[in-house]
């Protein structure tokens, strides 16, 4: 329980760093090789439908609702952690500036029933939160796929 308490704040910064207004060009601090071996959890799969606008589940920030975008992923396979759904929802950010991934999101979408473009791999950070378990993923995380760009370069002073 311990845990969860210094989770939330952390996963509430993240998720603010996600939807950031005034956020400029998206860097990563680390370097890709990293990206696997830190993601909580490793699908591949098929982006199965997109949504974007809606709140997040955990209300009003500052006045201001907090909105994400969220894509609803079919898992053919776990490559990394464990999850025994067959779709796991997937909050992320508008774009560059907030390292957002939602136009890879409606890509994928596009090319769901494609045989070679539809599937992908896609890293996920695992956020608890209000007694709730969410996932998200960023441009700085793991993904491999023809519908995904590459990571951002490495912020100078970073390890690539």
């Amino acid at each position: 329980m311990g845990s969860f308490r210094v989770v939330a704040p952390v996963a509430g910064m993240l998720l603010l760093s996600l939807t950031a207004l005034d956020a400029h060009a998206c860097t990563c601090g680390e370097g890709p090789h990293n990206a696997f071996s830190s993601a909580d959890l490793v699908v591949k799969g098929r982006m199965k439908t997109v949504t974007f606008g809606d709140q997040y589940p955990t209300g009003d920030l500052g006045g201001k609702p907090l909105r994400y975008g969220r894509g609803e992923v079919e898992i053919e396979k776990v490559l990394k952690g464990s999850y025994s759904e067959r779709t796991v929802p997937v909050y992320t950010g508008a774009g560059p500036g907030d390292c957002g991934r939602l136009g890879e999101f409606v890509n994928a979408a596009v090319y769901y029933d494609h045989e070679t473009f539809g599937e992908f791999e896609l890293g996920l950070t695992k956020i608890g939160m209000n007694g709730k378990t969410f996932y998200v993923s960023s441009m700085c995380d793991y993904a491999k796929g023809s519908k995904f760009e590459e990571r951002p370069k490495v912020e100078e002073g970073g390890t690539e």
